[in-house]
């Protein structure tokens, strides 16, 4: 199975349901499946007759809207990768991206979104030493297309996605190419490997069809990309947010009935806050997962549990591992649970703790670095070919640099990071 299968066997098993809600705060858009994959095989087309084809690159420099999704799939089913940047990623970060990645073209914003954002490109163009890619302007949930895309034009052409038709075929794909990268680092994943993670992360959390992810942290990073993509896995739609404070938040939450948000921990503390001076009821609201609690304040992950019932677990992220690695379960004693870590999401991630001055593994208990092995590990670094990954040991496991203890029953608990 590949992104684009997965797509198309959820739309065939509901044409209907929701899979996104751009949660635009003057006017909500709501994406169903069957729009979603009208939309990313036209992408798809586009970006085939812009060139774009297996092993290539893509950038998508856009916010939180739930066109970074079909940007996703459509890319990888051409064999190609996508690259996410942060609507505030700073010139010199993007230059940096575009040298590496050497994309053929780069997804911009267009209206009130996009502004800045151009002038951004040029120069990082101007200081990468790259083709010039071409320019795909997007009008986003509730904007207007421009009539004329030239002012977003680089110097490698600019172009508008097509209007999206009914009855295109399901296209043929092969292959199992590197389909997403992260930034700074430009860590590279298989979309194999993207596909195992997102359906197994869905299975440990328990996500179904009618389920509805917050997603706060940014697509263009591991943890949003990651649990993104797991909630798409089990059937779930992903209230997608380009940009707000923690009230609005909590009050989204509650009017779309979502039902898992991960956040991280100066958020988590922050929503606590925000609910603490406004009581929402929150029926719908099962997990919350916060990444970087390390258990220095159990509150961070704790508050949502001791008032509303929300079954909350830290959560561990590494930039050079799909995110997570490992799941706590819902029954796991707190506050035990609220720290980074847990039980490895499947038995094809792997994870030891060894001594970091002679490497050789730790039983359970003894203090030592994290390391990882396993299909969730990145397969390759976009513009450093030659090497693999760094802090690879000999025996094949990555070496996190983060101290960590196994607990004795499979899992695993970060100390620090």
């Amino acid at each position: 199975m590949n992104l684009l299968s997965l797509l198309a066997g959820l739309t065939k098993r509901d044409p209907h349901a929701l899979i996104a809600i751009d949660a635009d705060p003057g006017q909500p858009v709501h994406v169903s499946r069957s729009e979603l994959w009208r939309r990313t095989l036209q992408l798809r087309a586009d970006l085939a007759t812009a060139g774009v084809g297996r092993g290539d690159g893509v950038v998508a420099w856009l916010p939180n809207w739930s066109d970074v999704l079909d940007w996703h799939i459509a890319a990888a089913s051409l064999g190609a990768h996508v690259v996410g940047l942060d609507p505030r990623t700073e010139p010199d970060a993007a230059a940096s991206v575009l040298g590496r990645a050497r994309p053929r073209v780069v997804a911009l914003p267009a209206g009130e979104d996009g502004d800045g954002l151009v002038a951004a490109l040029r120069e990082a163009v101007a200081a990468a030493e790259a083709p010039v890619p071409a320019v795909a302007v997007i009008a986003g949930p509730n904007g207007r297309a421009p009539i004329d895309p030239s002012p977003w034009d680089v110097g490698g052409g600019a172009w508008l996605p097509s209007a999206t038709t009914a009855g295109m075929p399901m296209p043929k794909t092969s292959g199992d190419e590197l389909a997403v990268a992260f930034a700074p680092g430009l860590a590279a994943h298989r979309e194999s490997a993207i596909v195992r993670h997102s359906l197994a992360v869905a299975e440990a959390l328990g996500i179904r069809d009618n389920d509805l992810m917050a997603c706060t942290r940014p697509l263009t990073g591991v943890p949003g990309f990651c649990f993104a993509f797991a909630a798409l896995a089990g059937g779930a739609g992903c209230l997608l947010e380009p940009g707000c404070d923690e009230d609005t938040l909590l009050d989204d939450m509650a009017r779309f009935g979502a039902t898992q948000l991960v956040a991280d921990d100066g958020t988590a503390r922050r929503l606590a806050d925000a609910w603490h001076r406004r009581h929402r009821a929150l029926p719908t609201w099962r997990w919350l997962g916060v990444l970087g609690a390390t258990g220095g304040d159990p509150e961070a992950a704790g508050w949502a549990e001791k008032e509303l019932g929300v079954v909350s677990t830290g959560v561990y992220g590494s930039a050079d591992v799909l995110v997570p690695p490992a799941l706590w379960p819902g029954d796991a004693p707190a506050p035990a649970r609220w720290h980074a870590g847990g039980r490895p999401v499947s038995p094809e991630v792997e994870v030891r703790v060894t001594d970091p001055v002679s490497g050789r593994p730790l039983p359970g208990g003894e203090q030592g670095e994290l390391q990882f092995r396993g299909y969730g590990v990145a397969d390759a670094y976009l513009g450093h070919p030659e090497h693999g990954p760094p802090r690879l040991t000999g025996d094949g496991w990555f070496a996190t640099g983060d101290l960590g203890v196994l607990t004795g029953d499979g899992a695993f608990r970060c100390l620090a990071g």
